[in-house]
């Protein structure tokens, strides 16, 4: 998945970036955790698969919270409480012109829906909260988390291994000891925050505490938890479910806290199903694809669209990607609705489009461009595609006629 278009709402004085992508009649709005940034996420392969699972079947919006990530940065005077940072969510809302939308609650994102939803009903109709808690700080009525001496211990941690893959062991214990998830988790962080605002925007999470909203919470909410969530423990939701009326739980196997590692179809199913209504078309050529396969085959997609002019076959594919030729066929087809070959061809000949409205360029420029050897037959592909050979396409687009086509473009 390539970054899309990076956008920015008006919040006060403040601008908010955010990204969209997919489409469809369910909105979801994913409210991030403690740092983000909107455009640093295919950097991260899992997240990016993750991404590109949620905006297959709806219209997905990601956005950094004032003072992380593209969003403005904010003096340590100026951190936001919860009114402002739902303002900042209703000025999202409105430059995206979104009335309604269901809400993803991730970890410290969860308190915010929690406090947006109980606000602002109106515009909220569903939330889902994914290893989340309703008070951050454990206490004697809240006995979850750590007590204040423990973040303050992590607040140290921070300050002395800001640059490194801070809290990775926590977040992904399952890539911990990778040297690649590593990498790309450390330069994630440095383009979410700096060590100073990263820092300030933690000791600001001490004071999260919104129980006092739960009851006020009526919309559907599904729940989310890995029983062995190294980060935020599982009985934070329990608690969640227990005080939100007609919450419903899913607890997983598990120890990240991040839902794009360790994931599950279990998982992927329930939020599918919570936010179509039940409507989830079931594909039985699917039930043969484990969650990696299925993110796989997400990677293979973009892989497609950054290297098709590159020689690409199914076993190039199935070696690079770790899946075998079936699943690579069988998955793509089902997901989405094509073979992968198909895919491939159309993904060439839609830039070739582009490329025939640069009259310097010759047939045979364009031809390999776009990973045709023989202009023969990428000239035989495009009039199958679209009705007409590629130079009369191009020669009547330089009249400034429309080209006729046998199909749509």
């Amino acid at each position: 998945m390539q970054t899309g278009r990076t956008n920015y709402a008006r919040s006060g004085g403040v601008n908010i970036a955010y990204q969209e992508f997919g489409s469809g009649d369910t909105c979801l709005i994913v409210v991030p955790g403690w740092i983000s940034n909107v455009e640093q996420f295919t950097s991260i392969p899992p997240l990016a698969a993750w991404v590109n699972h949620l905006s297959g079947f709806c219209r997905l919006i990601l956005f950094d919270k004032r003072g992380t990530g593209l969003s403005d940065r904010v003096n340590e005077s100026e951190l936001p409480g919860m009114d402002q940072r739902a303002e900042d969510l209703l000025a999202v809302m409105e430059h995206a012109k979104i009335d309604r939308a269901a809400f993803f609650g991730l970890s410290e994102g969860g308190p915010l829906g929690i406090h947006f939803t109980a606000t602002y009903p109106e515009k909220v109709s569903k939330l889902i909260l994914f290893g989340s808690f309703a008070k951050w700080v454990r206490s004697e009525d809240y006995p979850y988390g750590l007590n204040e001496e423990g973040h303050l211990k992590t607040i140290n941690y921070m300050a002395e291994n800001w640059g490194g893959p801070v809290g990775l062991q926590l977040m992904a214990p399952s890539v911990k000891d990778d040297p690649e998830a590593q990498q790309y988790w450390a330069s994630y962080l440095r383009h979410s925050a700096s060590p100073s605002a990263a820092i300030a925007l933690y000791r600001m999470n001490l004071d999260i505490d919104v129980r006092h909203c739960l009851k006020k919470i009526k919309k559907p909410v599904l729940l989310i938890h890995r029983e062995g969530d190294k980060l935020v423990e599982c009985g934070h939701s329990k608690f969640l479910k227990e005080n939100i009326e007609g919450a419903k739980l899913l607890l997983t196997k598990g120890a990240d806290h991040l839902p794009w590692f360790g994931i599950n179809r279990e998982e992927l199913m329930a939020m599918q199903t919570f936010l179509l209504d039940g409507n989830v078309v079931s594909d039985k050529r699917l039930d043969k694809l484990n969650p990696e396969d299925i993110f796989a085959i997400y990677s293979i997609k973009d892989h497609i669209e950054k290297h098709f002019e590159e020689e690409i076959t199914i076993n190039s594919l199935s070696r690079q990607f770790g899946i075998n030729d079936f699943k690579v066929k069988s998955g793509f087809k089902a997901l989405f609705a094509t073979p992968v070959i198909n895919f491939l061809n159309q993904t060439r000949l839609n830039y070739s489009l582009r490329l025939l409205s640069d009259p310097r360029l010759t047939m045979s420029d364009i031809a390999e461009k776009v990973g045709y050897k023989h202009p023969n037959n990428f000239s035989t592909a495009f009039k199958r595609r679209y009705g007409v050979p590629p130079n009369k396409y191009r020669g009547e687009l330089m009249q400034g006629k429309d080209p006729k086509q046998k199909k749509a473009f």
